[in-house]
């Protein structure tokens, strides 16, 4: 390894070039958690928003192609340690807000999950490591201004013009 380092033919690799390949699934800084299964994790799956400010209808939570009870706030499952596909969308009249996201889970610690839905059913949702921002706001604003907006000008002239 010496002689290869110092043989003329040898050029050393540039300072962009990622020596260590980037792993399938990202690496996450998890906390201990006890009472845990031997080789088990926790996946905590935060669906963000309520009742009352997303949908009356929770979104649906599947790990590795299972679906499983969900409900909006945390959600935790013990696993088996290993690298897991945690997949959420929400459903009214047609299946939208699909997201995915495959997480590592060491043994005995727990990973962070959160999904948030879009405003309405016309894009995908956010699905990451950290609290997500809802897709769909700007589409909602243009809706509502669409309604509001003649409705409140025609309120207004029929007071002033009685």
């Amino acid at each position: 390894m010496a002689d290869q380092l110092t043989h003329p033919s040898f050029t050393p690799p540039s300072a962009d070039t990622h020596l260590i390949p980037p792993p399938s699934a990202p690496i996450v800084a998890a906390e201990p958690v006890p009472g845990l299964l031997p080789g088990h994790g926790l996946v905590r799956v935060n669906i963000q928003g309520s009742v009352m400010t997303s949908s009356m209808i929770v979104p649906s939570l599947m790990i590795d192609g299972r679906l499983l009870t969900s409900r909006y706030g945390v959600n935790a499952f013990q696993v088996p340690a290993g690298v897991h596909k945690v997949e959420a969308y929400a459903q009214w009249m047609r299946r939208y807000g699909q997201a995915s996201l495959d997480v590592n889970v060491p043994p005995g610690a727990a990973v962070e999950v959160f999904y948030a839905a879009p405003l309405h059913q016309f894009t995908t949702g956010n699905m990451g490591l950290t609290k997500q921002p809802r897709k769909g706001v700007a589409a909602m604003v243009v809706l509502l201004s669409l309604i509001f907006v003649p409705l409140i000008a025609a309120m207004v002239l029929a007071v002033q013009f009685g």
